[in-house]
């Protein structure tokens, strides 16, 4: 789960290498700057997120450049999705909160008799002021925080991601498809000023949770 790994991002052209934070990269993450409206990306790479690393409050990576630059950061740590419904429940809610359980059954394929679910939650997700507006936004999610988050998940349960944005951004990135390839099944959990939203990766983690068992299996048995 620690050890750096490359991907190549298209809308670079070139690789990039993700790294777990470490005391090395203090000095980038402080320096951090996501322009403006990332104002509460750069207060928290400034402020936040060693602290909050250092404490086992949130896990932070960094996306490093191959001259060491810092591009991006992200934060992963578990989390919940409530699927518990209450009378005083607004009737919307409800009816997300019906058609998330329904989706979860259907890719499950068993009935789901707990009040919530276990998921990764994206904490932060910030992007250096002079990478904006290139489309690589998009393409770390898909190519790098999802596979973290489904890893993550095949190790400590978990049945998607989880985040929350302002309206603003989670209708110009998330639920774009022209800016995020994995928009469409992105899946609204609550709505307000405030959107939860949900990806579902129930059938990746349960590969990667079949891995690990065979890879154990052969580890302890001879």
């Amino acid at each position: 789960m620690l050890r750096s790994f490359e991907v190549e991002l298209e809308a670079l052209g070139e690789n990039v290498r993700v790294e777990f934070l470490s005391e090395s990269y203090i000095d980038l993450i402080k320096a951090f700057d996501s322009g403006e409206g990332g104002e509460e990306q750069t207060e928290f790479a400034r402020v936040k997120a060693w602290d909050s690393h250092e404490r086992c409050l949130s896990t932070v990576f960094v996306i490093l450049s191959r001259e060491n630059s810092l591009i991006s950061y992200f934060t992963l740590s578990p989390f919940i999705v409530s699927l518990k419904i209450r009378e005083d429940m607004p009737e919307n809610k409800k009816e997300l909160v019906e058609d998330l359980r329904a989706r979860l059954v259907e890719l499950l394929g068993m009935d789901i008799e707990y009040s919530s679910v276990p998921t990764i939650l994206l904490g932060q997700f910030g992007l250096q002021k002079e990478y904006r507006g290139r489309g690589l936004g998009g393409e770390i999610l898909a190519k790098i925080v999802k596979p973290y988050a489904v890893l993550y998940a095949a190790q400590i349960g978990g049945v998607g991601l989880s985040l929350h944005a302002k309206k603003r951004v989670a209708k110009r990135f998330y639920l774009n498809p022209k800016k995020n390839p994995l928009a469409e099944d992105f899946q609204v959990v609550s709505k307000g000023g405030t959107y939860e939203l949900f990806y579902p990766f129930v059938a990746e983690a349960m590969a990667v949770r079949r891995a690990l068992i065979e890879k154990l299996r052969g580890k302890y048995i001879r």
